[in-house]
């Protein structure tokens, strides 16, 4: 099974590469941990290794991860399907009802994203109470990125969107005035609550 440019950067065999990953997910699990889910829905979850990280991290959440690639699907079912059930989906028309899960995910996904403000509108349709979204953090991301594809850990990301510390924040709460943000490395990392009208 070919492994793919995001797996290879939860594999990668560099001690200081995998500090660097197990520090935002750390930071990542520091933010859903504290919305106390029973559910939680990764969206782009690609291989599962974001998915793998939760469950074990919070053992009794029951986990969901999607997305648009057969060959990621097919090797998060084959490394972590009995920690989490993985179903193919469009993150901008997801094939649940709204509200279904406590917590909705999305990490290191948006950049690629020709219109991110539309599926984090999908996103709040499907959360019950919180989203967690992650992003690069630029432009030290690319700064890092290339010297890693020199050193062969990496490879070109493929981003559309590009977010500095500024532009982030202006995204997130145009959705979550309230966000919690944080930064670790070269990610950004938000928690917003989900807000709904009055009576819903």
């Amino acid at each position: 099974m070919q492994v793919s440019g995001n797996a290879r950067r939860y594999t990668v065999d560099n001690r200081l590469y995998r500090w660097h990953i197990q520090q935002f997910l750390n930071e990542l699990g520091r933010l859903v941990e504290a919305t106390r889910p029973r559910t939680i829905l990764d969206v782009g979850c690609g291989e599962g290794f974001v998915a793998a990280f939760l469950k074990r991290r919070l053992p009794e959440a029951e986990i969901t991860g999607v997305d648009l690639s057969d060959a990621a699907l097919a090797y998060a079912r084959q490394h972590f399907g009995e920690l989490a059930t993985f179903r193919q989906a469009n993150i901008y028309r997801l094939p649940f009802s709204d509200r279904s899960f406590d917590t909705v995910v999305c990490s290191e996904v948006l950049e690629h994203l020709d219109e991110p403000d539309r599926a984090v509108d999908e996103l709040k349709r499907v959360a019950r109470r919180y989203i967690v979204i992650t992003v690069p953090l630029e432009p030290y991301f690319k700064w890092l990125n290339l010297l890693g594809q020199w050193l062969g850990v990496s490879e070109e990301p493929g981003h559309v969107q590009f977010w500095n510390r500024d532009g982030f924040e202006t995204f997130i709460r145009r959705h979550f005035p309230e966000a919690e943000i944080s930064r670790k490395h070269i990610y950004q990392l938000a928690r917003g609550r989900v807000a709904f009208e009055a009576g819903d």
